[in-house]
């Protein structure tokens, strides 16, 4: 059964447009969950309150994405997932409404421990559906048209936080209330995960993952009912090969960097360093940039190709915090306007990274435990920040400027030596991309 050129030559169908919008609905859950604990920040002041999500969105990545891999397969996964982000909204949405009526005080203990319990159990299922969600599309989306929803559809992370930012914005310059804020977003999340309940019903299981795990008549039935090919694209092949271990090694180290500086530069600097509304604002700011760079980026990183795009996004933004430490540093006048614009420009690059990333999480790894090994190259960049968000605490904003500056030139290093070393996923097989096979009918 020729299932790849069913799956990859396949017309856009009813079946495509439930997998986009299930996993768009995914993706901006995403950004607006995980906004919750730093823009809830202000109102605890504690740095563990920032680290915990960050963990127990680890738990979530490589937790579920074996599942995803070994059981339960990219469909059984989202249901598991939203299960999680379903109990973790209720119970912030229920906490922070008892809190509003005064039946649980805003001040106990218990208060802030549910609110955490809620925030674990939502940013452990979000962060679990990552990989799946990535390694579902790679896996399923028309080869011609795979990079680009590789890059649309994370983006709705960043709209998902540009939401969040402007409600929590909007809500907290209206009441100057932290308690309704977190209700209104938990409110919001409920909402989103009844919208991705009705979604999720019509998707279809990846054909990729039911041929992997031997459930080969699955994967027929799914094949006749949903891909249909339609035209044929004139596919490109890969012509070397690479180690997983370096392809690894590349991908742990642009994550830290673009993970870092994107958390760093939108929400700690306003956490650490502006008060009230303005940290809203920051974050808003931060989002609506990313959120446009990655409508930008799925239009021209076919264009460049993977390889020059990631030589693209890494050094621009290393290049871009050159002036953000003029400012900082008194060689410019420092403004808050400057600053916004600086900032915006900023995040254009981090979203480039972030969709390369994206892009090459899933192309570069094998099928056998795609979902866990992009979990697993995760690993670094979540631990790295936790113990950033400790260690930034305590820099002045020139130091922590610099910080960033130098996360930006990893990157940048890493994007220079894969620009020589590695190859261009852009209308490759899967399968190739993934050095599965050197070339698409050849072990």
């Amino acid at each position: 059964m020729d299932y790849r050129k069913d799956v990859d030559f396949s017309g856009w169908n009813a079946s495509h447009w439930s997998l986009f919008v299930s996993i768009m609905v995914g993706f901006f859950m995403w950004g607006v969950i995980a906004s919750i604990a730093p823009l809830f920040y202000p109102s605890v002041n504690a740095v563990w309150f920032l680290v915990v999500p960050i963990l127990a969105q680890l738990a979530g990545d490589l937790g579920i994405s074996a599942l995803s891999d070994f059981k339960l397969g990219r469909r059984g996964t989202f249901f598991l997932t939203m299960g999680l982000y379903g109990t973790g909204s209720m119970i912030i949405f229920a906490s922070s409404t008892t809190a509003s009526m005064s039946i649980i005080s805003s001040s106990s203990p218990l208060f802030l421990i549910l609110i955490v319990l809620g925030i674990v159990a939502a940013d452990m299922g979000i962060e679990g559906e990552v990989p799946t969600a990535l390694s579902y599309a790679s896996e399923t989306m028309p080869i011609k048209l795979r990079e680009k929803m590789l890059v649309i559809l994370p983006n709705f992370n960043n709209v998902g936080a540009m939401v969040a930012a402007l409600v929590s914005y909007l809500t907290y310059s209206l009441s100057n209330s932290y308690i309704l804020q977190l209700r209104v977003l938990g409110l919001l999340s409920l909402v989103l995960v009844g919208i991705a309940l009705f979604l999720r019903r019509r998707t279809p299981e990846s054909v990729r993952w039911l041929i992997k795990a031997g459930r080969n008549n699955e994967a027929k039935k799914e094949i006749e009912r949903d891909f249909k090919p339609t035209s044929i694209v004139q596919e490109k092949h890969v012509n070397k090969r690479v180690s997983l271990a370096f392809r690894f090694a590349f991908l742990v180290v642009i994550s830290v960097s673009q993970y870092l500086t994107y958390g760093l530069m939108a929400s700690t600097i306003a956490d650490y360093y502006f008060k009230g509304v303005t940290v809203d604002l920051i974050y808003l700011v931060a989002n609506v940039g990313a959120s446009l760079a990655g409508f930008i980026a799925a239009m021209i990183s076919s264009r460049l190709g993977s390889r020059t795009f990631a030589l693209f996004s890494f050094v621009g933004g290393t290049l871009t915090m050159l002036p953000i430490l003029a400012l900082v540093t008194s060689v410019i006048p420092f403004t808050l306007i400057a600053f916004y614009i600086l900032l915006m420009a900023n995040m254009f690059f981090s979203e480039f990274g972030w969709a390369v990333r994206t892009i090459l999480e899933p192309t570069l790894m094998p099928i056998k435990a795609r979902a866990f090994l992009i979990g697993s190259v995760r690993i670094a960049p979540m631990l790295s920040y936790a113990a950033s968000l400790e260690l930034t605490s305590t820099f002045t904003e020139v130091q922590f400027v610099l910080f960033n500056l130098i996360l930006w030139s990893l990157g940048a290093f890493a994007s220079v030596m894969w620009f020589f070393k590695g190859y261009d996923t852009n209308l490759v097989p899967i399968e190739e991309t993934s050095q599965e096979v050197e070339r698409q009918g050849q072990a």
